[in-house]
């Protein structure tokens, strides 16, 4: 794993990390970029403590702040939902009763051709 939390901060965690998104490049394609070996580019400074290995990349990420918050969400998601049968139920219920109100309106609806 390379990263694991809010798509809105990855990009700021790599160029963190020691990469440099190339000029005019995308979020996307540096995204892409920092894992492939030949097209990464590390920042000044950087060149020889980025990340260059799967092992090495996951490694960075469980010693991030952002993989201790997503540990602390993981957590309190456990805690809140695993062992507890009514949370299942009333979220099937929810389900049932979202379906019912969407199915009868499409029936309401007039058909086009």
């Amino acid at each position: 794993m390379a990263y694991y939390g809010p798509a809105s901060l990855a990009r700021q965690y790599f160029i963190d990390m020691g990469y440099q998104p190339a000029n005019c490049q995308t979020t996307p394609d540096f995204l892409v970029a920092v894992t492939d070996p030949n097209a990464c580019i590390a920042r000044a400074g950087y060149e020889n403590r980025v990340p260059r290995t799967s092992d090495e990349f996951a490694e960075h990420c469980r010693n991030s702040n952002v993989w201790q918050v997503n540990q602390q969400d993981m957590t309190a998601y456990l805690r809140e939902v695993v062992g507890k049968p009514n949370r299942a139920s009333a979220y099937m219920e929810s389900v049932r009763a979202e379906h019912a109100t969407t199915s009868s309106m499409l029936f309401l609806m007039p058909p086009y051709f």
